[in-house]
């Protein structure tokens, strides 16, 4: 949540989150950090079998990988934030994991295929009921857009909806807004130019906020009385 003028405004990411079905995808990714956690810290029987011996102790440990793997994925997430923003002013910055450092790695590479000059870098912005930190502002190859960073590995339709509320709400005629992958295994850059969607995605976005404060009364009413 953000706070401005005494009135808690929700973010955009809990706004999308909201109004779209992860369920299926999660319960998979979950169950999937649970087997991965097995396969790194259990014993397997002798050949020719291909079984693990798992202990009751390590099934709890594993039932509870996916949040290890989560927390993992956010701190990354930040600290490449971190060191983009900082790296655009000038400043010193520090790296604290290898994914980061390939993620960051991946950014420096596509940087040096375009001309980027920020007029604002990690900045809060304010829309109808909610708000959020846009992550770039400025120029693209000579041209002004609103561009925001993902160290994910899949580029998904909700980060699209994202980018087209930040643009929505600058006041400069923004030419552009896109999606900048920056993947934290691989090392590789790729730009997904979102600006041919951006009055559909836009349009998504808003119809997701009247959808959250119909789901949530209570949000809505404190919100109304500036709370």
């Amino acid at each position: 949540m953000y706070e401005k003028n005494g009135i808690t405004y929700p973010r955009v990411t809990t706004i999308i989150s909201d109004s779209t079905n992860s369920a299926p995808g999660l319960m998979q990714w979950s169950s999937d950090q649970a087997c991965k956690w097995i396969r790194e810290n259990c014993d397997k029987f002798l050949e020719p079998f291909d079984d693990f011996m798992v202990s009751e102790e390590e099934l709890e440990q594993a039932r509870f990988a996916y949040k290890d793997t989560s927390k993992i994925a956010k701190d990354v997430g930040s600290d490449v934030h971190n060191a983009i923003e900082k790296h655009l002013k000038g400043e010193s910055y520090t790296l604290v994991s290898t994914q980061a450092e390939k993620a960051f790695g991946a950014f420096l590479e596509w940087e040096m295929k375009v001309w980027l000059k920020p007029y604002a870098l990690e900045q809060t912005v304010w829309g109808d009921r909610w708000a959020g930190t846009m992550d770039f502002y400025g120029l693209y190859r000579g041209k002004l857009y609103v561009i925001d960073w993902k160290t994910s590995k899949k580029f998904y339709p909700e980060m699209r909806y994202q980018t087209g509320a930040y643009r929505s709400v600058t006041e400069d005629p923004v030419e552009g807004c896109g999606v900048l992958m920056l993947n934290k295994t691989d090392g590789m850059p790729r730009f997904h130019d979102t600006s041919k969607t951006y009055e559909k995605d836009l349009k998504v976005f808003n119809a997701m906020v009247e959808l959250y404060f119909l789901r949530h009364p209570r949000i809505a009413k404190r919100f109304e009385k500036g709370e």
